[in-house]
């Protein structure tokens, strides 16, 4: 299936903004690294990246460290607990559109 670029973009503003929703103030716990991870298998790698920047958000592109996948930002920096949230809440949004996410999760 041809991924549609235009409807990616609008998928992850409602991601972006799911993630504003779910910030708390509250940042304690741990420090961590937690991203969104999406795989997208056939997709052009530079229409993927404007596609996320486009969205008010940001990927170094493709990785191949746990699959073939995009790691792609929280919109509203955090360290700890809002980070985490973020991540989940933008997870959460795209599962239900389809796209195959992993929240990715690192303690640093």
């Amino acid at each position: 299936m041809k991924l549609d670029y235009k409807k990616l973009t609008e998928d992850l503003i409602k991601a972006k903004e799911a993630a504003k929703k779910a910030v708390m103030g509250e940042d304690g716990g741990t420090a961590n690294l937690d991203s969104m991870t999406i795989a997208l298998p056939g997709a052009r790698e530079e229409k993927v990246i404007q596609a996320v920047k486009d969205a008010g958000l940001y990927t170094r592109g493709r990785r191949k460290w746990i699959g073939t996948r995009y790691f792609i930002s929280i919109p509203i920096a955090a360290q700890g607990n809002d980070r985490c949230r973020q991540v989940d809440a933008m997870c959460e949004v795209m599962q239900k559109q389809g796209y195959d996410v992993l929240a990715y999760h690192q303690i640093d």
